[in-house]
């Protein structure tokens, strides 16, 4: 059940991301850094709101209702998004009384993008935690094909990044009617002694999703702040790259294998729960380490295809530094973090995350004020890399998660081989344009194929063999 539910996951992250960086290619082509900028901006501040008022809904609904398939949430998730969107309506405006140089456009913008995202991403906590993939999948799409669609129009119409702004908001949407059409299931009614658990559970873990989306966007505002629009616009293309391909997968793992862990802890099966874990680290590796590797050692490529040309040098000369930060989060964020969730120390997480966004603001300006865009990026790894190490430590007195470095070798050997090959394709071919890409891309993911396979990295070879036997064994014409 795992690898057939993380197949479609993997096409529900997988064809969002092709479609996000489709888009991104779009938008760095047909609008300038500053107008880019506004866009990144308006996000940022749409994830700062999402974190302070929705984050806890969405973490408590990923574990409650994963963990208690036959008790529906549905109806009390809804009264307590509602109560929430009322909170967040009556005080937003204040931030103009104290602020008067915030935009309300902007901030109207980001309020409505930040309802709609969480409103459409509960209820796709839903449909993971109830392993329904092909919904999970559909809803996705859509979601990802309307907001590009929705943004193009906004583009020609000539609203700039007030208009992707509001795409995504609109696609957003979309994802909420699908959600709510395509579940003809009848809903249960609110209760109380469930949203007295999910807030017991979730509030607490406001200030860990407060850190965590003020880290998220402090390193663009930061930028917007020293340096301009137009640095914050190209800083934001960079930070995009590796979370549409990176992020995306590593999101994919964690909707097929995070459910299936958090149900084993009714069963008190710690031997259960730790080969879980181990799977689901040795997956999320698997498939992440070569889009790093091929993000890091072949951003010339990369940027010389997929962006407008005032983008392209800034591409190629942070993405490989960014990759690595990349590298450390989803580690941190997709398994090390688990641990917290696992032994419900909601706190823990929390003193994780506002340790690294202080770590995050006190990098960022040091460095962005003595070495511009590059010391946002170096800011950047170092605050990944030492929050990586500082939730190591605190996930030992949670429930400390297994690392298994023998089947993990495997992974950084067939890396390893697919690093030499790109390194020797690049060296092979001229410029930096599609053919190029595609050349380098295609050595790369060959040689980590044949090596993972070699390996058996993932049982990859025993399960393909075992399908290919399967295939033979089976008569003519059936």
């Amino acid at each position: 059940m795992l690898n057939r539910h993380f197949s479609i996951y993997l096409m529900a992250y997988i064809l969002p991301a092709a479609v996000g960086f489709f888009a991104v290619t779009a938008y760095t082509r047909l609008l300038t850094p500053a107008e880019y900028g506004v866009y990144v901006v308006g996000l940022s501040i749409a994830g700062i709101l999402g974190a302070v008022f929705f984050a806890w809904i969405k973490l408590a609904v990923s574990r409650y209702q994963a963990m208690s398939a036959e008790v529906d949430f549905r109806g009390t998730a809804m009264v307590a998004f509602a109560l929430t969107v009322a909170v967040l309506c009556a005080t937003a405006p204040l931030v103009v009384l104290f602020r008067n140089d915030v935009s309300v456009e902007l901030l109207l913008a980001s309020t409505f993008v930040a309802i709609m995202a969480n409103a459409v991403d509960v209820g796709q906590e839903f449909e993971r935690a109830k392993l329904r993939p092909y919904r999970f999948a559909a809803i996705a799409i859509v979601r990802s094909l309307s907001s590009v669609g929705f943004g193009l129009l906004g583009i020609w119409l000539g609203w700039g990044g007030m208009g992707l702004l509001a795409a995504f908001g609109l696609g957003s949407l979309t994802g909420i009617i699908l959600n709510l059409v395509g579940d003809r299931t009848r809903i249960a009614r609110f209760q109380r002694s469930q949203f007295v658990q999910l807030a017991r559970y979730g509030l607490p873990l406001t200030l860990a999703g407060l850190s965590v989306a003020l880290y998220s966007a402090c390193d663009r505002l930061i930028v917007a702040w020293l340096l301009g629009k137009d640095a914050a616009g190209i800083f934001g293309v960079v930070a995009d790259l590796p979370r549409q391909f990176m992020v995306m997968i590593a999101a994919s793992v964690a909707s097929a294998t995070v459910p299936l862990v958090f149900r084993t802890l009714p069963e008190k099966n710690t031997a259960l729960t730790r080969e879980r874990l181990t799977e689901s680290f040795e997956l999320l590796l698997v498939t992440v380490a070569p889009v790093a590797v091929w993000l890091a050692l072949a951003a010339d490529q990369v940027a010389g295809t997929l962006v407008g040309v005032d983008f392209r040098a800034g591409v190629s000369a942070l993405l490989p530094t960014l990759v690595v930060a990349r590298f450390f989060g989803i580690a941190n964020q997709f398994y090390v973090q688990l641990s917290f969730q696992l032994a419900e120390r909601p706190f823990m997480l929390a003193a994780q995350s506002f340790l690294t966004l202080v770590l995050s603001v006190a990098l960022m300006f040091a460095l962005v004020a003595s070495h511009g865009l590059y010391g946002a990026a170096l800011a950047t790894v170092a605050t990944e890399a030492i929050g990586f190490l500082v939730a190591i430590v605190l996930m030992r007195r949670a429930h400390p998660v297994p690392f298994d470095f023998n089947r993990l070798a495997g992974v950084a050997a067939s890396a390893a081989a697919m690093a030499a090959a790109i390194l020797a394709a690049r060296s092979q071919v001229n410029g930096t344009g599609l053919v190029a890409l595609i050349i380098v891309s295609l050595a790369g993911g060959a040689v980590y194929a044949a090596a993972a396979w070699l390996l058996n990295v993932a049982n990859v070879r025993t399960l393909s063999l075992r399908v290919l036997r399967t295939f033979n064994r089976k008569p003519l014409g059936v």
